[in-house]
């Protein structure tokens, strides 16, 4: 069976636009329902967030990494 009809066919680019245009209009619903300090809290909060699941996904491959090295000594 082929795999390579199941793999996306989008560019990364493209993904990193939708995510953007979400991002932004959600924090344009939020600017507009309340005030700007909430919407600037907001928009730092997702920035903590994003950097937060970043360095926990690199030290997920770090350690997934160093259990396939020591366990293929084995």
């Amino acid at each position: 069976m082929d795999t390579a009809a199941a793999k996306p066919a989008h560019r990364p680019w493209i993904v990193i636009a939708a995510k953007s245009i979400v991002v932004a209009q959600s924090l344009a619903i939020v600017y507009a329902l309340t005030s700007v300090w909430i919407a600037a809290a907001a928009a730092a909060g997702f920035v903590v967030v994003v950097g937060a699941v970043k360095a926990l996904s690199r030290a997920s491959r770090q350690v997934d990494q160093i259990f396939d090295e020591e366990l293929s000594r084995q």
